[in-house]
């Protein structure tokens, strides 16, 4: 993004955008339907192209916004793709409320504007601010509440919130993705989530280890042929 423009204003007015939308389609609670607002609401027609190669491709045609969608096997992913279609739709609109020229936007630390649009539409922060407090910060739980996010943007979520913590997602016992919100991190496991995780991916059931330093949850999501899991990683007062 714009090298002087803070990250801050920019995750606010997205906030702020995607709080707009969900007031003028009356989406009062999760989850969102992102499909059903592209159509509904934005004029959209969201179509399922069987020979569709890419995830998404959008055109215009006839003065509409046309998504085509491959067949996936998981409809998370259609709404994710939809959800991000949407960030593009409203992508002018909101680098004009940043006082942001197109020919100067860019990728902000490797994040476009409509991933950032994405994640908050399928979880909007004014609602999953006060969620994650209430369902105690459980992946499980607020996956069914946030029905159409998959568990990896609900996870992402929680480095948006103030509570310091380290996120890690384990694909097929490999290491895929790992980031903190407050102190620096390192690629491997620290002994509190090496154990947490350990239990997770053989019993397929959630754990939580404590030791002197760390409390570590981790969830379960796992498939016939691919396994995944998510640890969240607190530090102790």
């Amino acid at each position: 993004m714009h090298d002087d423009l803070p990250r801050e204003d920019v995750l606010a007015a997205v906030d702020k955008m995607v709080e707009e939308l969900l007031e003028a389609a009356r989406l009062a609670q999760p989850p969102v339907d992102t499909i059903a607002l592209a159509q509904q609401h934005l004029g959209m027609v969201v179509v399922l192209d069987q020979r569709q190669p890419q995830r998404g491709r959008a055109q215009r045609t006839l003065g509409k916004k046309q998504i085509y969608l491959r067949p996936e096997p998981r409809e998370e992913r259609h709404q994710w793709t939809v959800a991000h279609e949407i960030g593009e739709h409203l992508k002018s609109e909101l680098l004009e409320r940043l006082n942001i020229e197109p020919a100067q936007a860019r990728a902000m630390a490797g994040e476009s504007l409509a991933n950032l649009f994405a994640y908050r539409l399928l979880v909007p922060t004014c609602w999953f601010s006060e969620d994650a407090k209430t369902f105690d910060y459980d992946l499980l739980a607020l996956k069914k509440r946030y029905a159409t996010s998959s568990h990896e943007v609900l996870a992402w979520r929680f480095l948006d919130l103030p509570d310091p913590c380290v996120v890690t997602i384990i694909d097929n016992e490999h290491i895929h993705r790992r980031r903190s919100n407050a102190w620096p991190t390192k690629r491997e496991l620290l002994p509190a989530e090496e154990r947490c995780w350990k239990y997770v991916t053989e019993h397929s059931k959630a754990k939580v280890v404590r030791d002197d330093e760390w409390t570590v949850t981790g969830w379960p999501v796992h498939q016939l042929d691919w396994k995944r899991e998510i640890l969240r990683s607190v530090r102790m007062e």
